[in-house]
């Protein structure tokens, strides 16, 4: 039986730039992945400031922004399976990620919702480099996602190991 990602990678362009790890992101890409980085980073480090009630409020809105960034990274692979002879399977996975990430931003404390978080960019991770290994994506996104998920998730533990406490006099 054939793997059905590297049957159909087969009968699209073997471009070695467009697939290989010689190309360079777009400097674009660079600038909004790396800026995105920047909220979960502050967060993190308001979560730490022990300033009440603005550290809980950082492990908040951590929490709600790595569930939408969680959300984009799924649709990247709604985006691949619009395109003629991709595999429709990625339409289904392109949904996953915001599925996940909803129960654990609304039902979860946001301690927890971090490190729920996690496991979740780990798995699209893994699906990213599967879809690379087919040849479905760049080689620049891949070492991309690899740097982006790295900083996303240790700031997500970093931020949840903050002490979060009230005051209530």
């Amino acid at each position: 039986m054939t793997d059905p990602d590297t049957k159909e990678a087969a009968d699209l362009p073997t471009d070695k730039a467009a697939l290989t790890d010689e190309t360079e992101a777009p400097g674009l890409a660079n600038l909004i992945g790396f800026g995105g980085l920047i909220p979960f980073f502050l967060c993190a480090g308001a979560a730490h400031s022990g300033v009440s009630p603005w550290n809980l409020l950082a492990i908040m809105a951590c929490g709600i922004y790595g569930g939408i960034i969680l959300s984009f990274i799924g649709a990247v692979h709604w985006g691949l399976a619009m395109q003629d002879g991709r595999p429709q399977r990625y339409f289904v996975w392109s949904v996953v990620p915001a599925i996940y990430a909803w129960p654990m931003v609304v039902l979860l404390d946001s301690e927890m919702t971090l490190l729920a978080l996690i496991p979740g960019f780990l798995l699209a991770w893994g699906v990213d480099y599967r879809a690379w290994e087919a040849g479905l994506l760049p080689g620049w996104y891949m070492r991309l996602r690899h740097i982006l998920t790295l900083g996303a998730t240790l700031a997500m533990a970093a931020g949840s190991l903050a002490v979060t406490s009230y005051s209530y006099h």
